[in-house]
């Protein structure tokens, strides 16, 4: 079966890496959440489908929960995601330097929400800056650690520029 599945592509191991999501059901299947888990995971795997991006990026644990119930254990991901209930409309906050393990730690969530397209887009801006800043054999949860939060939230809330 697996050799039928490297085949057709379908065989890539991907844990520990970005698209290894851990998502609780969220708002399409949950009665208690705030916001929908899956879509956002799948927008965020989409994204990063490229596996040699996804191996370039090393061990990072993403984490979604749809409500503040921590189903999805957004707290201790490297990075986290939190669906919470802005006014009757879906909001994500962003955590960073989550970690579970001999060096566990608690994300710190990184400023105002993000609809369900920008907290992908956040989610990308806070890899591009590890990718920038990381030390040889680093994990985005050390580089976080090392540089702390300020590069990547100058880096996630940054203005484009206005086309004119």
């Amino acid at each position: 079966v697996w050799q039928a599945l490297r085949e057709a592509e379908l065989a890539d191991a991907n844990l520990d890496l970005i698209s290894d999501i851990i998502a609780c059901p969220g708002l399409d299947y949950c009665s208690l959440a705030n916001a929908r888990s899956i879509p956002v995971a799948q927008k965020i795997a989409t994204r990063f489908a490229d596996m040699d991006r996804q191996r370039d990026l090393g061990e990072l644990k993403l984490k979604i929960s749809g409500c503040i119930n921590a189903c999805g254990h957004h707290h201790a991901g490297h990075i986290g995601i939190l669906g919470v209930d802005r006014k009757g409309v879906e909001n994500y906050q962003l955590l960073l330097g989550g970690c579970e393990g001999a060096d566990t730690s608690l994300g710190t969530i990184t400023g105002p929400g993000f609809n369900e397209d920008g907290i992908v887009d956040a989610v990308e801006k806070a890899t591009d800056v590890y990718l920038a800043q990381r030390a040889e054999g680093e994990r985005f949860v050390d580089t976080y650690r090392r540089i702390g939060m300020a590069p990547f939230k100058e880096a996630i809330y940054a203005k484009e520029p206005a086309n004119g």
